[in-house]
């Protein structure tokens, strides 16, 4: 056997090791800052991807009177095929009764945004109107996020694992756990070996 099979299987162990520890890390953290903001009451409700779902009203409307009205002038609505088009529950697709108005992408954002739609009652017309609101004092909401890297450390070549999970959030300032680990792609040896981090701390994202 020659010294980089010896070197290959040696490296392997520790290697195995490391991901290991990095995995069960990340699981026991999501794990238990999911139950822990479960039991807190303050996640905020799951929602199905690529499924539309009925907006939350907005706090700011909710003293606000409400008022009936019969426009002077005929509605603007889009064909009844738009509703399968932007996704609506296959309830609202079967009911000819309602029709969609408007409908708007909005840019992905850390900020609770506000979506409200106007009906211009001279032209018949409906627009939307987005705005962003403050980041909250405080939000404890999970979020986590996982990725895997290919690069330089020392001048070796390393594979960088990392995976973070935010465990509360005070305006810009995030607080959270991170693990990671530092995996040299040519073996472990002297001077060269797997490094592992796993610690709470906190960060700004704005």
């Amino acid at each position: 056997m020659n010294s980089g099979d010896q070197l290959l299987r040696d490296w392997r162990p520790h290697m195995l090791l490391g991901v290991v520890v990095l995995v069960c890390a990340v699981v026991l953290l999501v794990l238990g800052l999911k139950f822990w903001a479960s039991f807190s009451g303050t996640t905020e409700p799951a929602r199905a991807r690529d499924v539309a779902t009925v907006a939350t009203q907005a706090p700011q409307i909710e003293a606000a009177p409400v008022e009936w009205i019969v426009p002077p002038k005929p509605v603007k609505t889009y064909a009844p095929k738009a509703k399968a088009a932007v996704k609506l529950p296959a309830a609202v697709q079967a009911d000819a009764a309602a029709v969609v108005l408007e409908s708007s992408r909005i840019a992905a954002s850390d900020r609770p945004q506000t979506v409200t739609a106007v009906l211009d009652t001279e032209t018949g017309e409906t627009r939307q109107y987005v705005v962003d609101e403050p980041l909250p004092w405080l939000d404890t909401t999970v979020r986590s996020d996982a990725g895997v890297y290919l690069g330089l450390k020392r001048g070796e070549p390393t594979i960088r694992a990392q995976a973070r999970a935010q465990i509360a959030q005070v305006k810009e300032l995030r607080l959270g756990a991170l693990a990671g680990a530092d995996l040299p792609l040519n073996g472990e040896r002297p001077g060269v070996q797997a490094e592992y981090f796993i610690g709470l701390g906190a960060w700004l994202q704005w």
